[in-house]
């Protein structure tokens, strides 16, 4: 019962998290673009952004599987 309520709460803050970005890049858009616009090296913000949403939305969804109890099936091992 315990590891339920983690996980349900693990998920929870994934979920936070995975919002609180969304919301930061829309109302941020504008910084956004003007900053990686002045050129040089500015072009990896977006870039560090992008796998930023990409760790964190992965965390959320094996979160949001483990809760579900679905696991991915073993493809052509016998044991």
């Amino acid at each position: 019962m315990l590891s339920k309520k983690i996980k349900l709460i693990k998920l929870f803050l994934w979920g936070i998290a995975v919002v609180a970005l969304y919301v930061g890049l829309y109302f941020g858009e504008t910084q956004l673009i003007r900053l990686t616009a002045q050129g040089h090296w500015t072009f990896i913000v977006p870039i560090a952004i992008a796998f930023l949403f990409s760790f964190v939305h992965g965390n959320f969804t094996g979160e949001f599987w483990d809760v579900l109890n679905i696991k991915p099936k073993l493809s052509g091992r016998k044991k």
